[in-house]
């Protein structure tokens, strides 16, 4: 199958999915998602990404139709049925169906998973990046559907010609539009501390794990956008490009002066992502 679209157990391929307008994710973006890497058909981290997941509907009272086992179940063995080597595997829980209404309807949630062919790349490419003003909502921690803001924001870095934009609140710099963003500086990982304007990304918490094994001390508080242009290198972690680091940043050059402990990085990352998906 080139692609697969499931919805409460039905299956086809993407296009020949039907999703009722009765679901509340068409209304709302009522909802939280979470997307995993999959590589010969195993999806890497994906007790992590469930259990995120998992956490973040029950933040916002929204039941998922599975357990936890069964759910991670049902997506090891839908990638079976996909075309290609590596997949991307989105899956998302929407709080249910009802006729429009505000108030939360009753029942469990809608089930939706979607897979495609989707290669990691290139994970030691250095990227151009951007800034913009982050006017998101108060619960960036959270997961969910609503993603008007992130989506206006990689238009702009698209348009821009760049990888990513990173969100700037109050002078601090918070995240990107669908990866977290963290800098090397006099030989430390800083990176933004887990509060309601970021996204506690996997990928981060591996990224925090690996630095503190090698010995670089982390600091998880905020740092300024001056701060970010003057960082020895910038880093872009996500689920589905691991850790990129960039080369320019509004145009301008940046980075390029911590090759030792980015390398290191970008390696423990991309090899245990290897490590976890090869057949054993």
């Amino acid at each position: 199958m080139k692609n697969l679209g499931y919805y409460n157990g039905k299956i086809g391929e993407i296009e020949e999915i039907s999703i009722p307008m009765t679901d509340r994710a068409f209304y709302f973006g009522d909802g939280v998602y979470d997307a995993v890497m999959c590589r010969n058909n195993i999806p890497y981290l994906l007790c992590e990404h469930i259990n995120r997941l998992y956490e973040n509907c029950h933040l916002l009272g929204i039941t998922v139709p599975k357990t936890k086992e069964e759910l991670s179940h049902i997506i090891k063995e839908l990638c079976k049925r996909v075309d290609g080597n590596e997949k991307f595997v989105y899956f998302h829980v929407s709080r249910g169906s009802g006729i429009r209404d505000h108030a939360f309807c009753e029942g469990n949630g809608n089930l939706c998973i979607m897979i495609k062919p989707q290669n990691v790349g290139d994970v030691y490419e250095k990227v151009d990046l951007c800034t913009t003003n982050d006017y998101r909502y108060g619960y960036c921690n959270i997961k969910t559907l609503n993603l008007l803001p992130s989506v206006l924001a990689a238009q702009l870095s698209k348009d821009n010609k760049c990888e990513e934009a990173i969100f700037i609140r109050d002078g601090y710099v918070t995240e990107c539009s669908h990866s977290n963003v963290s800098i090397l500086k006099n030989g430390e990982l800083i990176t933004a501390p887990a509060d309601r304007h970021i996204l506690p990304g996997v990928t981060r918490a591996h990224l925090i794990k690996k630095a503190k094994e090698a010995g670089i001390l982390v600091r998880e508080e905020k740092y300024t956008e001056k701060e970010l242009f003057e960082a020895d290198e910038i880093l872009i972690s996500s689920s589905s490009k691991m850790i990129k680091s960039a080369k320019r940043l509004n145009g301008k050059s940046v980075g390029g002066k911590d090759f030792k402990n980015l390398t290191y990085l970008q390696c423990a990352i991309y090899s245990d992502y290897l490590t976890n998906t090869t057949i054993k």
